[in-house]
């Protein structure tokens, strides 16, 4: 991974940072080189309230904000990578940096204009380096995703950037996003998804019981799978789902 850093540091002109607009803390703390520009991109802005993304644009005031669902955002930062090649006056590279699953390689097929990479909601799916024109100036190298260094699961859940098949306790980890949804989106939201109905007492591991009883997790002798219910919990988030 460093010597990955050190080539885009050193070959590329631009770097985009990309976050998931769900969790911008996401952002890798990526340091110019020398003239380097650098763009921010918030990517899956669908997925958010119309509040959480007012309180996004005052945070991050210089941030491209996009959503390759609805292709929002492509033709500003497409724009402003074409206009800076315009000012350099020669072609220009540009990378793309962040951790797995915020959506490089869908921004970067939504730019070029065809599904030439393949995309996947698993975390660390893209492999290899690659550069790809999408512009008479404009090169990008696609990189794979680099991790944030932070170990805690439950900071790693909301960045997807380790499957629940990997935790060690995704419970923990579900609770986690189960609260920032309450938070960001209310109990309805939660209750209306998982089709359950959620008290005032409830608690959240109260709410996974009842995810699980819903959906018939169930171990054997009829004790409810909370971990099978965690991990879809889990899944739907780094899906993009909920």
């Amino acid at each position: 991974m460093k010597d990955l850093l050190t080539r885009i540091r050193r070959e590329c002109d631009v770097v985009v940072t990309v976050a998931d607009a769900r969790n911008p803390e996401t952002f890798f703390n990526y340091r110019p080189y020398r003239e380097q520009k650098v763009i921010q991109v918030i990517n899956k802005i669908d997925l958010c309230t119309e509040n959480e993304l007012e309180d996004l644009r005052k945070n991050y005031k210089n941030a491209i904000f996009m959503s390759c669902r609805t292709r929002k955002g492509k033709g500003y930062l497409l724009h402003t990578l074409i206009r800076y090649a315009k000012e350099r006056g020669h072609l220009v590279r540009v990378g793309i940096v962040g951790v797995p699953n915020v959506g490089k390689s869908s921004i970067i097929n939504m730019l070029r204009g065809k599904r030439s990479l393949r995309t996947s909601p698993t975390p660390g799916e893209t492999k290899g380096i690659q550069w790809i024109k999408i512009h008479k100036d404009i090169l990008l190298y696609d990189s794979p995703g680099v991790f944030i260094r932070n170990r805690d699961e439950q900071v790693l859940a909301k960045a997807a950037t380790i499957s629940a098949e990997k935790m060690n306790d995704p419970e923990r980890a579900a609770v986690s996003l189960l609260e920032h949804l309450m938070k960001s989106k209310g109990k309805e939201y939660v209750a209306s998804h998982y089709d359950i109905s959620i008290e005032n007492e409830d608690d959240v591991y109260t709410i996974i019981e009842k995810i699980a009883r819903r959906n018939g997790m169930l171990l054997k002798g009829g004790e409810l799978d909370l971990d099978r219910a965690a991990k879809r919990i889990i899944h739907e988030w780094q899906q993009g789902k909920i």
